[in-house]
C-alpha cells in the first residue's frame, strides 16, 4: 500500500509541475538597446544609450531627449551640405564662441578634441539665458562617417549638469555610424538592362 501511495503522489506532483509549467507565460526576450536609423541624414545610432529617447526622427530631423537632475536635455543631430573642400573641425568649434557670447548673458567655456569611433570630433561648450531659465549647451562637430559633410550634435540642458551631459554626449557619439546607401529594386532592375 505504501508503494501505491508513493506512486500516486509522484504522479500527482509530476502532473502539477507539467500543468504549472505549461500555463506559465513565456519570459519576454530582452530586445536590447534600440537601433535608430535616419536615411536622410545618412546615419544610424547603433544602440541608443540610456537615458536617451527619440522625440523626432523624420526626414532630416533627428531629435532626442534625456532626463536629468534639473530637467530634460534636448539633443539635435544635423548634417550639413556636401562639401567639396576640407572641413575644418577646430574652426567650426571655435566659431561657436561668437554664437554663445551673442546670446542673452552668453558665456563661452572653450572647446576640446575628442576621439570617437567615427574619427576626431571637437566640442564647444557655453551657457546662456534660455526661454525657461539658464541653460548649458554642448555642440560636437565631427565628419560624417560616410560622406564629406559636417555632422553636428547640439545638446541643450539645464545649467549645472555639464559633466553628466558631456558623458551622455560622448556615449551617444560613440554609437553613431554611417548608413551605406542601398539601391532600390527599381534601380537594380534598370541596371540589368
Amino acid at each position: 500500500m505504501n508503494r501505491f501511495v508513493a506512486i500516486r503522489w509522484t504522479l500527482f506532483v509530476l502532473s502539477v509541475t507539467i500543468v504549472g509549467t505549461a500555463c506559465r507565460a513565456p519570459k519576454p526576450t530582452p530586445t536590447g538597446p534600440e537601433r535608430v536609423e535616419n536615411p536622410d541624414l545618412g546615419i544610424a545610432i547603433a544602440a541608443l544609450p540610456e537615458p536617451f529617447e527619440v522625440v523626432a526622427n523624420q526626414g532630416a530631423e533627428l531629435r532626442l531627449t534625456a532626463p536629468g537632475a534639473n530637467g530634460d536635455g534636448n539633443l539635435e543631430i544635423e548634417v550639413g551640405p556636401d562639401e567639396s573642400a576640407a572641413i575644418n573641425l577646430p574652426a567650426e568649434a571655435k566659431a561657436t564662441q561668437g554664437q554663445f557670447e551673442s546670446m542673452p548673458n552668453g558665456e563661452y567655456f572653450g572647446n576640446l578634441e575628442m576621439v570617437a569611433p567615427i574619427g576626431s570630433a571637437f566640442t564647444a561648450r557655453g551657457a546662456y539665458d534660455g526661454d525657461d531659465g539658464r541653460v548649458g549647451e554642448i555642440r560636437v562637430f565631427a565628419l560624417h562617417p560616410t560622406q564629406s559633410r559636417l555632422l553636428t550634435l547640439s545638446f541643450v540642458y539645464p545649467e549645472g549638469e555639464g559633466k553628466e551631459r558631456m558623458q551622455q554626449h560622448a556615449t551617444l557619439l560613440g554609437e553613431i555610424e554611417g548608413l551605406v546607401p542601398t539601391e532600390s529594386a527599381n534601380d537594380s532592375d534598370a541596371s540589368d538592362d
